[in-house]
């Protein structure tokens, strides 16, 4: 089956004026503002029509919402905030609008948890352990800003504003280290893994971990939070809870490709294309009776087979699948060397019963209208992009995430990158790196709000 649109497919300039209006939140303000804001006696130096709530709400109901980082200084070392440039442009005309923007804000609730889109996190060319955001919308370097995220290859996960990076212990088990670089939250270093990595592929120790995901923040919940990490040569699922001294892996088990959280579950999708899901939230840790992982999808449901593929759950909350195709360099092909994206392909899953855990059936996605999706070595994510100037909308934003079964034999230079357009299937760059440097990786920074 196929599915012509996904959601809507306004151009930019028309979403605007299409979108639905919030309605205005007045009933949620404490009663006590309410009284000072019917108050007559309120003056706004910049006109009268400022003195009503209502019409106050409704143009910041309607500011656009780019945002940008603000940094302490030239030497800093991470962003103090994240912004909407329109709210605080408003709220910096005198003290009273300040006033009815945060009134406003606490009213609506309206950046609480809000979500930055994508930065990349690219290497910097001077500081093997530091790195620099790009941004997308704004198409700049943050060159002043360096983050502390050591790792000599590859970052394996980036999920709810932190990132993962491999150690090793003396016995050579990989050792999966969560750091947040946009915030003062310590490194969390989980137990070993237990896999083993081949004694002459050591300086590749950040191959044999695959992804790893968080299912919240943990800094915001620091004692019920999931961690789950695809790892070993042919990868296999491993999640540990905080406060767990022990991965548990489940069964059966091994090679899959991506793992997202969907509704309260991990979904993990294996090299053939199939999907099992797994409730980490209620399995035990108990090694002799591991938690079964349950079928979802049909046996290798497409044709042609596609090795490279992701998982990502739109903004309306369907479960996508993502088919990354590749094509041939030079007409070399050394077990994945050489090889360059040529187009993706979309599908979503369609459950009959979620709850009882049916097999589902695949519906072809031909747009995604207002969306982009953000796919690599990260957490998937879908965002919308009707008031991110600067954002495609109908496209997929994609890093080098290709990782060799081998990678001391084959090699593994970064510099597949760019953004895929649904509509005319043409691909563009978003930012180009440079050969033999490490890779680059989707982050999405912690929002503070106007508060």
């Amino acid at each position: 089956m196929t599915e012509v649109g996904y959601g809507s497919n306004q151009s930019r300039g028309a979403t605007r004026s299409a979108t639905p209006l919030r309605r205005c939140s007045l009933s949620k303000v404490p009663e006590r503002s309410l009284i000072s804001l019917r108050t007559p006696v309120v003056s706004f130096s910049c006109g009268g029509w400022a003195s009503l709530p209502v019409l106050v709400f409704f143009i910041l109901d309607n500011l656009l919402e780019p945002y940008r980082c603000c940094w302490s200084g030239p030497s800093a070392r991470r962003p103090e905030n994240f912004y909407s440039i329109d709210h605080v442009r408003f709220a910096a005309v005198c003290k009273q609008w300040r006033s009815m923007s945060k009134l406003y804000n606490q009213a609506t609730q309206r950046w609480r948890n809000k979500q930055l889109p994508p930065m990349l996190l690219i290497p910097n060319q001077d500081d093997d352990q530091r790195r620099v955001v790009y941004s997308i919308s704004e198409g700049r370097v943050y060159s002043n800003i360096r983050l502390q995220v050591p790792f000599s290859r590859r970052c394996c996960g980036s999920s709810h504003g932190w990132l993962a990076t491999v150690d090793t212990t003396e016995q050579g088990c990989p050792v999966v280290v969560l750091r947040n670089p946009f915030t003062k939250a310590k490194p969390i270093f989980l137990p070993p893994l237990d896999i083993l990595i081949a004694k002459y592929e050591t300086s590749y120790h950040e191959h044999y971990v695959r992804k790893v995901i968080l299912s919240v923040d943990p800094t915001m919940n620091p004692e019920n939070y999931v961690v789950v990490a695809l790892c070993g040569r042919w990868p296999m699922l491993a999640f540990i809870k905080a406060g767990q001294n022990t991965w548990t892996y489940p069964s059966p088990n091994g090679d899959f490709g991506d793992v997202i959280f969907y509704k309260s579950k991990v979904y993990a999708l294996e090299a053939m294309g199939d999907i099992e899901s797994l409730d980490v939230f209620s399995s035990d840790s108990n090694p002799s009776q591991p938690p079964q992982l349950k079928p979802r999808t049909p046996f290798r449901p497409f044709e042609p087979y596609c090795f490279h593929a992701y998982l990502v759950e739109s903004i309306k909350g369907d479960l996508l699948h993502i088919l990354r195709f590749y094509a041939l360099i030079d007409g070399r092909f050394n077990y994945g060397a050489g090889r360059r994206t040529t187009h993706f392909m979309i599908y979503k899953w369609v459950f009959d019963n979620e709850d009882e855990g049916s097999i589902g059936h695949n519906v072809e996605v031909k747009s995604i209208g207002d969306e982009a999706l953000f796919v690599g070595d990260n957490h998937s994510i879908s965002i919308l992009t009707s008031n991110l100037p600067g954002c495609q909308p109908n496209s997929i934003y994609y890093s080098d995430d290709y990782i060799s079964n081998y990678p001391s034999l084959e090699g593994d230079e970064p510099y597949d990158m760019g953004i895929f357009n649904l509509k005319d299937e043409t691909i563009t760059q978003h930012y180009s790196l440079h050969s033999n440097s490490q890779r680059a990786i989707w982050v999405v920074p912690p929002f503070n709000g106007l508060f």
